[in-house]
């Protein structure tokens, strides 16, 4: 009866242990998201983010009851590189002149601000991929705003900043804005090529990773490129998805604790004899 108790608390006993493990939220290397709910400093005060050579992507999604006032200033470590800010989603409330709420981009030199770009308060969909019949990517629609529209670019210094006003929202209104921002090299040269891949009518080179993973939308890589760039690793090795690294992680770490515990469940047994 005894032995028969302990056979049986191995599967409860596995049990717990997957259901007390927690699986943490995945965090990508290829860029870094930010909340603006977050991030943004209070009361218009300048937050300072050094992106050095990462995407980030920024990001809000509320129905604000106080005023958003929010300044970021976005650095670069080298003057190789220029900021490219992609407008994905823009839906806050729109006015004469953007008077109300409003996005704007410049940059300044110390506390003087040398350059503003227009002022944003028209609505701009989140842009949709365009798939042919197999399901490759061929393209993206951009709803009614064209692509050069939505981007801005900052290639004169090293650091920009992003200006986003919002005034309370009237019934509840929810407000989005997402912002893809990408360091791109000013020119590439032919050893460039193998991680690099230049925007059409540009100078502009952006990592090939950023075209594999959608962040950069000026051009769509040919399935040459993505299986090159996209699927394989420079040692040969493919592409797993994270989630499944973490499958086989978490099938390995369980059967080594199943063993572990089969392993004492027996030394149990030979103490009782």
């Amino acid at each position: 009866m005894r032995e028969q108790k302990r056979k049986n608390m191995f599967p409860l006993l596995l049990l717990v242990y997957l259901q007390s493990s927690p699986i943490h939220p995945l965090s990508s290397s290829l860029y870094t998201s930010y909340t603006l709910e977050q991030t943004c400093g209070q009361d218009g005060s300048k937050q300072s983010l050094h992106l050095n050579s990462q995407a980030a992507v920024f990001t809000f999604n509320s129905t604000n009851r106080r005023k958003l006032d929010c300044h970021l200033e976005l650095h670069l470590h080298s003057k190789a590189l220029g900021f490219s800010v992609f407008i994905e989603t823009l839906k806050i409330e729109r006015s004469s002149g953007c008077s109300r709420d409003f996005l704007q981009f410049g940059r300044d030199r110390f506390v003087i601000t040398t350059h503003l770009s227009e002022k944003y308060c028209e609505t701009i969909e989140h842009s949709a991929d365009i798939t042919n019949e197999n399901g490759a990517l061929v393209g993206y629609d951009f709803k009614d705003i064209s692509f050069p529209r939505r981007e801005y670019i900052e290639s004169k210094d090293l650091e920009m900043d992003i200006w986003l006003e919002l005034e309370p929202a009237h019934n509840n209104q929810i407000k989005e804005v997402k912002l893809v921002v990408a360091p791109f090299k000013k020119s590439c040269s032919e050893e460039d090529e193998e991680y690099y891949k230049m925007c059409p009518g540009t100078r502009r080179c952006f990592k090939r990773q950023h075209f594999c993973a959608g962040i950069v939308k000026c051009a769509v890589l040919t399935a040459d490129e993505i299986n090159r760039f996209c699927v394989k690793k420079a040692g040969g090795f493919l592409y797993l998805p994270v989630i499944i690294i973490l499958i086989v992680v978490l099938i390995i770490t369980t059967t080594l604790i199943g063993f572990g515990i089969k392993i004492f469940l027996s030394h149990l047994n030979d103490d009782d004899i």
